[in-house]
């Protein structure tokens, strides 16, 4: 659930991935919009068909020296909880050099076990661990993946937040939200205003795309993701206000419920 949100909030870019879609990724630097405020607080909700199934708490604040930590702690609710019990903690650092990803802790809480996944990120790809509770008494060994600019879902969104965003431009980025490897592409529709929680907010309207990255580094299409839309807030802070994917399972949605600047 935890990476299915980080991959809704995303602002990247759609359209047909050529073959140098590598170069490109391992290319991409910062732009100039400047970075959010210090200590953002943000909560979202989750579901599809206008039903409710999961919350987030997000938490994004500058670390020690040109560090941020982004924390999420969500799961399942409602009606939804009762069925499917689920909690997820993610933990990131970033640097604010090149917005790279420095490493990230996902632990996914399920009724009867746990997966925890344990990642660092090192030039040209990441290494990564996961370990499954009811995988008791092995010994899971470290995977390397190697593509150059590969990131996080915070370095990922950090880094795309930071782009002019201008109407027709278009992004990729290599993204690990753990256990594999996406191509998470954007193309920004334009500038237009949603209703959201009752009021006319000013939104960058995007596109969303996601292959996913073979294991001989080929471009495969997403079985479970079709098509997405995400309204980004065309102001200061740039948070996606509400995100529309279309998946296996019908519609499903995101939606901004409440953020704020903690000083």
């Amino acid at each position: 659930m935890i990476r299915a949100f980080l991959f809704a909030v995303l602002v990247l870019s759609v359209g047909e991935a050529r073959a140098d879609w590598r170069t490109e990724a391992a290319a991409l630097r910062p732009g100039p919009y400047p970075p959010p405020p210090d200590n953002l607080r943000a909560r979202y909700v989750f579901g599809w068909g206008g039903f409710e199934a999961a919350a987030a708490d997000v938490r994004l604040e500058r670390g020690t020296g040109r560090t941020w930590n982004a924390t999420v702690r969500g799961g399942t609710t409602g009606v939804v909880r009762k069925l499917w019990k689920l909690d997820a903690d993610y933990d990131a650092e970033v640097s604010e050099d090149g917005w790279r990803s420095i490493q990230f802790t996902l632990i996914e809480k399920y009724k009867r076990y746990r997966v925890t996944e344990t990642t660092e990120f090192r030039p040209g790809g990441v290494r990564s661990r996961r370990v499954n509770s009811k995988d008791a008494g092995s010994d899971p060994k470290w995977l390397n993946f190697y593509v150059g600019g590969l990131r996080d879902m915070a370095g990922a969104l950090l880094l795309a937040r930071s782009q002019p965003l201008a109407t027709g431009d278009t992004l990729k980025l290599a993204v690990f939200p753990g256990e594999w490897m996406y191509l998470v592409r954007l193309k920004v529709i334009g500038r237009e205003t949603l209703r959201w929680r009752g009021e006319q907010r000013k939104v960058i309207r995007c596109a969303m795309d996601i292959d996913w990255i073979g294991k001989d580094y080929s471009l495969q299409p997403h079985k479970k993701f079709q098509r997405g839309t995400v309204w980004v807030s065309d102001d200061e802070v740039r948070l996606p206000l509400r995100v529309e994917v279309k998946v296996f399972i019908g519609h499903v949605f995101a939606e901004l419920a409440e953020v704020k600047a903690v000083l």
